[in-house]
């Protein structure tokens, strides 16, 4: 296995330690598909519990501690939980998500892949014994921690089986369709409409300084360039006036007040933006104020 860097060891690890938290019980919703009913009774020697355990908004804190947060940002509405027993100390967890929309199933499942991999779903990525994908409205993690392959077998044959049970696909995010494909790193596609996603992703401001909120979706990717990397964020407003309102506070509390829309960084590099009706872009890590014109002159305005 290679080594992995140090955003995967933290996201295996993380999720490593939920195996140790207790488990609360609520009222299950009713909605989608009967993945507890669908799933085999066995995997290898694996074996399913009597029952599962679901979450909602109000209660997901209390399995994922700290980290619930990113879920309910992505409108997240329930989700189910159990796991696979050779023995106690030999288990496979599965977290199935319903995240009420496949943009929002995309976003979460973006948020930390590294690579492009169509194995599972709509998309999927396997690392160290944890798999994660995403097919329509649904989110899904399956951890065997630590790996070894027959863990490794069990875990794909149990996301075979899950995304057998979702019988239909759904489609992604509009907003991604603007994005210019040259350049483009498939891979750095990230999805979300809460602003802390940003600064985790490309830090701008400690505020909300474009007024990101869950009737805007934004995107940011990575583009390879001349010099360097270069990065573009698109954010789709309901209506020019609020567009119009971020586009000036961008200007004055990112650009230092730069009345054209590009201004030098305090990493030397130029940054720039745009706006197009409801459509705020900006590039940011370009080499000079060429490059940034030439890459909001990219985007697809439709």
């Amino acid at each position: 296995m290679p080594m992995m860097n140090a955003k995967r060891m933290l996201l295996v690890a993380g999720v490593a330690a939920l195996l140790n938290q207790p488990l609360r019980m609520t009222a299950m919703n009713g909605t989608g598909p009967d993945f507890f009913g669908q799933l085999p009774r066995e995997i290898g020697a694996w074996k399913k519990p009597p029952k599962p355990d679901v979450y909602t908004p109000g209660s997901l804190s209390g399995y994922i501690d700290g980290g619930a947060e990113l879920y309910i940002s992505y409108n997240f509405q329930g989700s189910l939980s159990l796991k696979y027993a050779k023995d106690p100390d030999n288990e496979i967890t599965v977290d199935i998500f319903d995240m009420g929309s496949s943009f929002d199933a995309f976003g979460v499942f973006a948020h930390t892949r590294e690579t492009i991999d169509s194995r599972f779903g709509q998309g999927s990525e396997y690392a160290a014994g944890l798999l994660t994908f995403w097919k329509d409205r649904y989110y899904v993690s399956v951890l065997a921690y630590p790996e070894t392959e027959e863990k490794k077998r069990a875990v794909f044959a149990l996301g075979d089986a899950i995304a057998g049970a979702i019988k239909t696909e759904g489609p992604l995010p509009p907003i991604l369709g603007l994005l210019p494909a040259e350049g483009l790193i498939p891979e750095s596609v990230h999805y979300f409409h809460h602003y802390i996603w940003l600064n985790s992703f490309y830090f701008v401001s400690n505020d909300n300084v474009l007024n990101i909120a869950p009737d805007t979706p934004a995107v940011l990717s990575k583009y390879r360039a001349a010099g360097g990397t270069e990065f573009l964020l698109l954010v789709r407003y309901p209506d020019e006036a609020r567009a119009g309102a971020a586009l000036v506070q961008f200007r004055d509390k990112v650009l230092g007040g730069a009345k054209e829309g590009v201004s030098k960084m305090a990493d030397g590099r130029i940054a720039g933006c745009r706006l197009t009706g409801g459509l705020f872009a900006a590039v940011f890590g370009a080499p000079d104020e060429g490059a940034v014109r030439a890459a909001l002159d990219r985007v697809k305005n439709r």
